[in-house]
């Protein structure tokens, strides 16, 4: 039987898909956290629901309000059942070494990717002891799936209608980044298919900077 903490999301799937989506939805905010009209745009859930939702998940310690800010981020109970995933899928320990050793070689920033459904979540970020760092990604960072070069990498080894798939269910998330430019963004996918490695040159409009990726199979 569950216990009366957790109630308010086991009486239904319908509640606990809820709690799912707003719990994605902060994730793929911003590290400021978001705020409840963010919420509300971003989840496609009405405001009363998402304030019930917010309650539970904030009394499960897996969310928490900023005071001043008023606005909402993961919260640290949270944090503590992902550490305990992370001991059971020890990606980024185990290839901390070779990724660090690699930074070092190339004299570049080197980034540890994985695939979430349709996100793409940075697990690693690699420095070399380079004074010069060009790379605004970070650990934790959350986008959708097909934005970074580590997606590019894993689009080429996917089937051809999952990658399909993929991009016509995210291609709203796409237009929604500053500079997107959809025909770059094709041809950059259908090198990688061709190429079985990823480039990031042609995504982004007027970007300077580059980078190749492969997939860990």
């Amino acid at each position: 039987m569950a216990s009366e903490k957790y109630s308010g999301l086991t009486d239904s799937a319908g509640s606990l898909n809820r709690a799912v989506t707003l719990l994605t939805t902060i994730a793929r905010g911003s590290r400021q956290g978001s705020s409840l009209t963010e919420l509300v745009a971003r989840s496609g859930l009405p405001r009363p629901t998402i304030h019930r939702v917010l309650d539970t998940l904030i009394n499960l310690g897996w969310v928490e309000r900023d005071a001043q800010s008023a606005r909402y981020n993961l919260g640290a109970d949270l944090a503590a059942l992902g550490y305990s995933a992370i001991c059971r899928h020890p990606i980024a320990r185990v290839a901390e070494t070779p990724l660090s050793r690699l930074a070092e070689t190339l004299d570049q920033l080197v980034y540890l990717g994985v695939r979430s459904g349709l996100d793409m979540v940075c697990i690693g970020r690699y420095e070399s002891r380079s004074q010069i760092q060009i790379g605004r990604g970070y650990v934790g960072m959350r986008g959708p799936f097909g934005m970074s070069l580590s997606c590019m990498a894993m689009f080429a080894h996917l089937p051809q209608e999952e990658v399909r798939h993929i991009i016509e269910a995210n291609m709203s998330r796409y237009h929604r980044i500053e500079g997107f430019d959809e025909a770059g963004f094709h041809r950059t996918v259908a090198e990688a298919l061709r190429n079985g490695y990823g480039t990031y040159d042609n995504i982004i409009l007027d970007r300077t900077t580059s980078g190749l990726a492969i997939a860990i199979l």
